[in-house]
């Protein structure tokens, strides 16, 4: 069974998460699944084989009052062999409690938009040709034990996705669960809000539609080995 730690903060962006994202990351597949907020510490994480850790607006490169229950939940899944896969805010923190607190920083240059990532052979990204993502991030990792490896990288940080030695556990820094009218919808509404950060702005996509091969990440981990 897959439990997502749905970490957004916003309570219709979260609920959205919870009737679209949600559908989207487990596809065909007969995966059963679990949302959680981090509002249960009676949570029996014995239950759950995956475990999969969203992106926050909430930055990774502060000290929040999550963290620790976070790292108790993230600890199990390592400690017991199971797969995990961090995204955005999830990958940072994930990053964190696995290299320490130093692994992640802010960022000098942010990234918001659709953006082009140099990946490396993994079946994490079995099925992926395009390597078309969209970044809505401040913070970043920035480093990794030499025991592990990076998978993603592009200008702007050279760490964009890990894998944690040749265990199933992975982190990313950009969104495959968003495709093109709803990540550009999020993106939109955040330069919005934040107009200044539309310096930081990019869009490398040629076709919207090659996006939908991005979904195929989340089932690459779902797999049983």
């Amino acid at each position: 069974m897959l439990l997502i730690l749905n970490l957004i903060v916003d309570e219709q962006a979260r609920k959205y998460f919870d009737e679209e994202l949600a559908k989207r990351i487990i596809g065909d597949t007969d995966v059963e699944y679990k949302i959680d907020y981090l509002g249960k510490p009676d949570l029996d994480l014995s239950e759950f084989t995956h475990l999969l850790i969203t992106g926050s607006e909430l930055s990774a490169s502060q000290e929040n009052d999550i963290d620790e229950r976070l790292y108790s939940v993230i600890e199990h899944f390592v400690q017991n062999g199971k797969r995990v896969l961090g995204i955005c805010y999830g990958y940072q923190m994930l990053a964190k409690f696995l290299f320490g607190k130093g692994a992640c920083r802010r960022a000098e240059k942010p990234e918001f938009g659709w953006k082009k990532m140099r990946i490396v052979a993994n079946p994490l990204f079995e099925g992926i040709s395009e390597n078309i993502f969209l970044e809505s991030r401040y913070d970043e990792v920035c480093c990794i034990d030499s025991n592990s490896k990076i998978l993603a990288s592009n200008e702007s940080c050279k760490i964009q996705a890990f894998q944690f030695k040749d265990n199933p556990i992975w982190g990313m820094q950009f969104h495959p669960e968003f495709l093109y009218e709803d990540g550009s919808k999020m993106v939109e509404n955040h330069l919005i809000d934040n107009p200044k950060d539309r310096e930081f702005y990019a869009n490398e996509l040629v076709n919207s539609e090659s996006l939908e091969q991005n979904l195929r990440i989340f089932k690459n981990f779902l797999r049983e080995k």
